[in-house]
């Protein structure tokens, strides 16, 4: 008997003791390890350089003193306010990410509800349209930036006169579609790739359902299929947007890098700055619009 009572206490000793070893806190402490090289990169590639940016923004730098310099308050915002070239540059690029986005989501949509029928050579399609994800980062980088993958139907036609109907039509579509098919390709591979998933986490029981009531294909996509997808709809469309906002052939990027190349950081920060807050309250606006479609 007091050799239990003696292993009974040793025993609620034992757990007293490692008590801080339960499964809830092992999780815990598991969880905060796999987070720590995510969180140390963040800090390091992320906050820290944004920080340095907003600091940037307010002093006149030099390139030998790039965090340094002389502080002059938000003259370098009135720099790209005041400057014409600036503006223009910046609302254009901004109405064009902003038209494109309707169209990179509604070719994507398109694609993965073709993509998602059975046919010969399915994957083989899904392939090609998967490429721009495979080639990611450097490679696209380098192949949006030479201007790769722009296809102009028109400019063959109206390529010796700028009269005429073809040519009106050419200069009226100008950078538009009809210039931009292959760009459009390249971005909505994400895109495709979400669509794709979420039509696949649609019940086929719902379209057994509405078949049996009659419904044709076109009333099924537009009662079942796009309701259904519509958080997705809305996930692609924010996407789309912030991947026109930092795409590496953006006019704003191009001026950014300018303006680094000689040596005026501080503009280049508040002009990237400008940019970002106009990019945020667009995204927050169309978010809390779209807000009550979730519903």
């Amino acid at each position: 008997m007091k050799n239990e009572i003696k292993k009974k206490k040793a025993l609620a000793h034992q757990r007293t003791s490692y008590s801080f070893l339960s499964f809830e806190r092992r999780r815990v402490v598991e969880g905060i390890i796999f987070i720590i090289p995510w969180l140390v990169g963040f800090i390091w590639f992320v906050a820290i350089p944004l920080l340095l940016s907003v600091k940037t923004s307010f002093y006149q730098t030099k390139l030998t003193d790039m965090y340094g310099g002389k502080y002059i308050g938000f003259e370098n915002y009135l720099t790209v306010i005041k400057q014409p070239a600036y503006g223009q540059v910046v609302v254009n690029s901004f109405l064009s990410s902003i038209y494109q986005v309707p169209v990179i989501v509604g070719f994507a949509l398109f694609v993965a509800v073709l993509l998602k029928q059975k046919f010969p050579g399915r994957v083989y399609f899904r392939i090609i349209f998967f490429i721009p994800v495979i080639l990611a980062g450097v490679i696209m980088t380098y192949l949006t930036t030479e201007g790769i993958g722009s296809i102009s139907i028109l400019s063959g036609s109206t390529s010796t006169s700028s009269t005429g109907i073809l040519g009106i039509i050419s200069t009226m579509m100008n950078g538009s579609l009809a210039g931009q098919i292959g760009n459009i390709m390249w971005k909505s591979s994400v895109e495709i790739l979400i669509f794709l998933a979420a039509l696949q986490s649609v019940p086929e029981i719902l379209y057994e359902v509405v078949v049996i009531d009659g419904a044709t294909a076109w009333e099924s996509f537009w009662h079942i299929t796009l309701p259904y997808i519509s958080p997705f709809v809305i996930l692609n469309c924010i996407y789309a947007m912030v991947d026109s906002f930092v795409d590496p052939s953006n006019p704003v990027m191009k001026i950014v890098n300018d303006l680094k190349d000689v040596g005026s950081f501080g503009t280049a920060a508040a002009l990237s700055w400008m940019y970002m807050l106009m990019a945020l309250v667009t995204i927050l606006i169309f978010v809390l619009l779209t807000k009550r479609w979730l519903r």
